[in-house]
């Protein structure tokens, strides 16, 4: 199937390519999420290792957002599913 896109027009993107960026981007916000209850539990604890919390915590960032740019690029239609898995 072949997909022309009209000057000013925005074409939908297909089931597939709709649910990769859905799970992208909610991948994304558990990630965020996840860091947050990371922070909150480990300013309840006692001799906690500061810098290896906010080691952690900033990856978990860094993958949401790097999730949210994949999730963009699909919106763009740079990035599309072929075919369902």
């Amino acid at each position: 199937m072949e997909f022309k896109v009209l000057a000013g027009t925005r074409m939908a993107l297909n089931k597939s390519t709709q649910e990769l960026k859905r799970h992208l981007k909610g991948t994304a916000t558990n990630l965020e999420n996840t860091a947050e209850e990371i922070l909150k539990l480990a300013s309840q604890m006692k001799d906690v290792d500061v810098t290896a919390v906010l080691q952690m915590v900033n990856r978990l960032y860094s993958d949401a957002d790097q999730l949210k740019a994949y999730a963009d690029e699909v919106r763009a239609k740079r990035i599309v599913r072929a075919k369902p898995l």
